[in-house]
C-alpha cells in the first residue's frame, strides 16, 4: 500500500509542475487543468517518494513535481511492476501503459546532477476511473485479472446488448479484452470498441477465410491500423484448409499470411494466428519467419498435437487455449494444457464462439473464462489464482510491454 505526498500539474508544456494538494482525475483524460492531460497512453506519471528522496540524499534540490511526475507516492517500487498493473486510489483507477522515458534533451536537472531518475524510476499511465486524489489518499496495487487474449465484440452476436456486457467487465474480474479483426470489413468495428473502452485493445488482421478480399489497398489498411496506439497485434491471420480444400486456395492463403506476417515484422508487433487443418504449412512458415526477426506471437485456439505445441513453445510462442479444453472429448488439447509451461499460455475466448462447459453451445463471452481458468488449474495441480496471475502477465508482457519513449 501507498500513500500520496503530491499531487502535482502544470497549466502550460514547458512549465514545472507544482504540487496542487489535490485534482481531479478524468476518465481517459488525465489530471484536470494538467497540460499533458489528453488521449493518448501518457495521461498521469508517477514517481516514487522514497526515490525523490534517495535522489535528494545526493544533493538534489528539487521540488514536488520538478521530474514532470503528477503523483508522488511512498510505498510503491512503480518501475518494478509490469505494464498494465492497476494502481487504485479512492474512486480512481489507473493503468501502468509505459515505464520510464527518454529525458528531455538532457534536462535542467540531469545538466546539473548528471542523471535524472524519470527515465528508469517513472511510470506512466492512463485513467481507467475518475474521480479526486489529495495528499494522503492511500494507492493500493490491483490483484491480477484475467486478461482476455482474443475476442471478437465486434461481431453481430454482440448488437442487441454489446456495451451492457462490455461495461460489467471490469467489475467481474475481467481486466482487459483484445478484440481481433478478422475480416476486412469489420476494421471500423472493432476500433470503435478500443476508442470507446479504455481497457480494450485491437489486432488488426484478416483471416484466411477472406483471402481472396486481400489485395495492396488491404495491406495498406492493415498498416494504418497498426499505427494506432492500441494495436497490440497483427491478426487473425493463418492457414484454414478445412473448408479449402484446393491446392489454389491454399497457396493463395499462404502468400496472404506470408504478407502478413511482413507487416508484423515491420511494424515491431506480434502475431495471432488460426490455424486448422494445415499444421505442417502453419509450422513451417511460422519457422522460417521466426528466424527473421520476429516480436513473437500467439497461436491462437490451439488444436494441435503436443509435438507440434513442442514446435511451437521452442521457439519462445504462446499458446492460445480457451473453452475447448472443457470439452469431456478434448483429450488432446488437456495434454497439451498439462505439458506446456504456465508462462506460455494465454487465454482466450474467441467469442462468441466455443462457450466453455457448462455453457458450451450459448453465446461466449469473456464472463466465461472462469471456467476455463478452473480447468487449467485442475490439470496442473495448481491455484485458479496463480493461473489467473502468470496468465494475465504473460499477455501483459508479449502485447503491452512497450515502455521506454
Amino acid at each position: 500500500m501507498g500513500k500520496v505526498l503530491a499531487v502535482c500539474i502544470s497549466e502550460k508544456k514547458g512549465t514545472q509542475k507544482r504540487n496542487v494538494g489535490s485534482a481531479v482525475f478524468v476518465e481517459d483524460w488525465g489530471l484536470e487543468g494538467d497540460a499533458h492531460a489528453g488521449k493518448w497512453h501518457r495521461q498521469v506519471s508517477l514517481l516514487s517518494g522514497e526515490k525523490i528522496d534517495a535522489f535528494r540524499a545526493k544533493g538534489a534540490e528539487v521540488e514536488d513535481g520538478a521530474f514532470g511526475e503528477n503523483l508522488v507516492v511512498e510505498g510503491i517500487d512503480f518501475a518494478k511492476l509490469p505494464v498494465g498493473t492497476r494502481f487504485r486510489c479512492g474512486e480512481v483507477v489507473l493503468e501502468l501503459t509505459q515505464i520510464g522515458k527518454e529525458c528531455h534533451n538532457g534536462c535542467a536537472i540531469f545538466q546539473k546532477m548528471g542523471e535524472c531518475i524519470m527515465p528508469r524510476e517513472g511510470v506512466f499511465t492512463r485513467v481507467l476511473k475518475g474521480g479526486k486524489v489529495s495528499v494522503g489518499d492511500e494507492m493500493t496495487v490491483d490483484k491480477a485479472m484475467i486478461f482476455d487474449t482474443h475476442a471478437h465484440y465486434d461481431d453481430e452476436a454482440f448488437d442487441e446488448d454489446r456495451f451492457a456486457m462490455l461495461d460489467s467487465m471490469q467489475e467481474n474480474g475481467i481486466g482487459h479484452i483484445v478484440d481481433v479483426c478478422a475480416s476486412v470489413g469489420h476494421f471500423d468495428r472493432v476500433y470503435d470498441l478500443v476508442e470507446k473502452y479504455p481497457f480494450i485493445y485491437g489486432a488488426v488482421g484478416v483471416h484466411p477465410d477472406d483471402a481472396d478480399k486481400v489485395d495492396a489497398a488491404v495491406l495498406d489498411e492493415i498498416r494504418r491500423y497498426c499505427d494506432m496506439e492500441k494495436t497490440v497485434a497483427v491478426g487473425e491471420i493463418g492457414l484454414d484448409y478445412y473448408w479449402h480444400k484446393e491446392k489454389e486456395e491454399h497457396l493463395l492463403q499462404q502468400k496472404v499470411f506470408r504478407q502478413q506476417m511482413d507487416i508484423a515484422r515491420e511494424k515491431k508487433l506480434p502475431f495471432m494466428i488460426h490455424s486448422r487443418d494445415a499444421a505442417e504449412d502453419t509450422l513451417n512458415i511460422v519457422k522460417e519467419y521466426m528466424q527473421d526477426g520476429m516480436y513473437g506471437g500467439v497461436i491462437h485456439c490451439f488444436s494441435y498435437s503436443k509435438e507440434i505445441a513442442r514446435e511451437y513453445l521452442n521457439m519462445g510462442l504462446y499458446l492460445g487455449i480457451g473453452g475447448v479444453v472443457t470439452f469431456k472429448n478434448s483429450r488432446k488439447l488437456k495434454e497439451v494444457a498439462e505439458y506446456a509451461p504456465l508462462n506460455q499460455i494465454l487465454l482466450e475466448t474467441d467469442c462468441p464462439y466455443m462457450a466453455p462447459v457448462p455453457n458450451r453451445g450459448k453465446r461466449n463471452s469473456s464472463l466465461y473464462l472462469p471456467e476455463v481458468v478452473k480447468t487449467i488449474a485442475e490439470i496442473k495441480g495448481i491455484s485458479c489464482e496463480e493461473v489467473v496471475a502468470v496468465t494475465e502477465s504473460n499477455a501483459l508482457k508479449m502485447l503491452l510491454n512497450k515502455g521506454g519513449e
